[in-house]
């Protein structure tokens, strides 16, 4: 059964976890201005006069964008699992903070939403006045699509992991995700602090999107070391804590001493798992996903593939307000929203090798002169 969490404890919550948040950043920036390379000297280049052109024309504000946005956000999970469903209050909190065309009045999260239970949360949500629902997976497309035929005017919808055919101009618009690209870099730095060459993947369940991380962060592991060997489970479900922390011990007892999780509320307990073996004295390393993990685990997580939507989800309210909503063009991936999180205390630790290669591979990923595979099994020789 689905359940509500209202703004005030929402809020409540987002403050406490900013505050540690916004404490490690600083760490890890710190960390990170101490160590990059100088900046190149710039040069000088001389540009040729040229006639001058009209100034492009502004838009015009559609008359149909509403005049004040009510934000329900319809999730699979918890939004204390500090990873998935977590996402999107962090984006949330900043979009309210910007000054918007079109101002975010209240917000409210659905937890727990089963897809069977998606189309009759989202009927009582507009009927309530909510006029831009999160539909927050894959799994709750179908639903979108069926109740975005019928909803009135004026209701806006956005599915996370969406398609590009779910897009219906003026009421549905999706994000795409690509994260095998900064992935990869997570497979470098993993690979780079390694002694067994053995790296492990643990996932809630088995999804085109996480296999796709998958790919990418084998793919970087490899580059960095042709030897290391990759070992997975996938527990089953989102909500696993106890599979999670088994999955881990059973890994580790393998020898695998890096161990990548994709697994939202699963996730806490290979937090747990990791947390103890290190407090124990052993060398194994916790890589997390979609957010900064660090805020839940100062001091045991490695680094994360750390997701920002606030800007994409900016863009659509623009595009609310340009009357151009639901064209199909957003995608979060790496230097559109997805970066690594910071290293903070483990940075010492990883070799300058590393580092430097993180940083050229980034550069060339994003000329396109690096193409990250897509594929798990390729990448694993199977």
């Amino acid at each position: 059964m689905y359940r509500y969490i209202n703004k005030a404890v929402s809020k409540t919550l987002a403050v406490i976890i900013a505050v540690v948040v916004i404490i490690a950043v600083i760490a890890g920036v710190a960390t990170y201005l101490a160590t990059r390379p100088p900046a190149p000297s710039p040069s000088v280049t001389t540009t040729p006069a040229t006639s001058p052109t009209a100034a492009p024309a502004t838009p015009t504000p559609s008359p149909k964008a509403p005049k004040e946005l009510k934000v329900a956000v319809i999730l699979p999970g918890t939004v204390t699992d500090y990873g998935w469903d977590y996402a999107p209050v962090i984006a949330l909190n900043k979009l309210e903070a910007m000054s918007l065309p079109i101002p975010i009045v209240s917000h409210k999260y659905v937890e727990l939403v089963e897809p069977a239970e998606a189309e009759g949360v989202m009927r009582s949500l507009i009927a309530a006045g909510y006029n831009w629902i999160w539909a927050w997976g894959f799994q709750y497309r179908e639903a979108v699509l069926k109740v975005a035929k019928t909803a009135p005017e004026g209701v806006y919808f956005t599915i996370n992991e969406g398609k590009p055919e779910d897009v219906i101009p003026g009421k549905v618009e999706i994000i795409d995700e690509w994260p095998h690209k900064t992935a990869y870099l997570a497979g470098i730095i993993a690979a780079s602090v390694s002694k067994t060459k053995k790296l492990g993947g643990i996932d809630g369940m088995e999804t085109l999107h996480l296999k796709l991380a998958e790919a990418g962060f084998v793919a970087g592991a490899k580059a960095y070391d042709p030897n290391i060997k990759y070992y997975r489970v996938i527990v089953g479900g989102w909500g696993d804590p106890e599979g999670g922390k088994r999955a881990a011990e059973s890994l580790m007892a393998m020898g695998v001493d890096v161990i990548f999780c994709q697994g939202d509320g699963t996730s806490l307990g290979v937090i747990e798992a990791v947390k103890k073996a290190r407090d124990e004295g052993k060398e194994v390393y916790y890589i997390g996903y979609p957010v900064d993990q660090s805020v839940i685990a100062p001091g045991y997580v490695l680094t994360s593939l750390n997701y920002d939507y606030s800007d994409i989800l900016k863009q659509q309210v623009y595009d609310m307000y340009y009357g151009r909503f639901g064209n199909g063009k957003y995608s979060i991936e790496l230097g559109r929203g997805m970066e690594l999180a910071p290293f903070y205390n483990f940075d010492p630790e990883i070799p300058e090798r590393a580092k430097k290669m993180v940083r050229e591979a980034r550069e060339k990923i994003l000329k396109g002169e690096l193409v990250v595979p897509t594929e798990l099994e390729k990448v694993l020789g199977k």
